[in-house]
């Protein structure tokens, strides 16, 4: 509620400003401009996250060598596990 009344106001600023037709079109060239390279920053960002390769500590490797690890496989949470066992 409150940002929708922040740029309401910001709105109302800029029609108070008396631009013409050309400093609207400027303004409005780069307002775009910023929504489309965060946009393509944003869209990078996921796209790196998802195709991200599983990364398995080594020590927790050794652990379970000579076993299938599952694809989804928490490597910090057997780690962590194995770390309460051992020191219980």
């Amino acid at each position: 509620m409150n940002m929708s009344i922040v740029m309401d106001n910001l709105l109302s600023l800029i029609h108070s400003m008396a631009l013409s037709t050309s400093n609207k079109q400027w303004l409005a060239d780069h307002l775009y401009e910023e929504v489309r390279l965060e946009s393509s920053a944003a869209s990078t960002a996921a796209e790196a996250k998802k195709t991200r390769k599983l990364q398995i500590d080594p020590r927790v490797k050794e652990m379970f060598k000579g076993t299938n690890l599952p694809i989804d496989f928490d490597e910090k949470k057997a780690y962590a596990d194995y770390l309460n066992e051992k020191y219980k």
